[in-house]
């Protein structure tokens, strides 16, 4: 999904009925709004490089939970660059054998956050 450019790329390996809590003020049940919400985010943008900078993985039979720290450089169609850290957490489900997203809950933190998890 880090190299998704469309709604329909983004949400390739959702469940129809996926929850989905979005960084700005959103969230959607459902691919359909997904997919509109990704578009027109995607628009505004020349260009998003995606790059992973953390990985956790929790996985069971039929479910699995990945969170991410990840950097995006954005590029707008204005040429204005930005650069932002996410936190993302994709919970799975396998159904009929394939492994569908059903939760996704992604979020940007305020502040000046260096991406680091702090750990004991």
């Amino acid at each position: 999904m880090t190299e998704s450019n469309t709604g329909v790329e983004s949400t390739k390996h959702w469940a129809k009925d996926a929850l989905w809590f979005d960084i700005p003020a959103f969230a959607s049940k459902g691919i359909a709004p997904a997919v509109k919400m990704f578009d027109s985010v995607f628009k505004a943008f020349k260009s998003c490089k995606i790059t992973i900078l953390n990985t956790e993985v929790i996985i069971s039979e039929f479910m699995g939970v990945v969170c991410t720290v990840q950097k995006a450089e954005i590029v707008f169609q204005n040429n204005i660059s930005k650069t932002i850290f996410i936190r993302e957490t994709d919970c799975f489900k396998k159904l009929n054998d394939n492994w569908q997203l059903v939760h996704q809950h992604a979020s940007v933190p305020s502040g000046d956050w260096d991406s680091k998890i702090i750990s004991e």
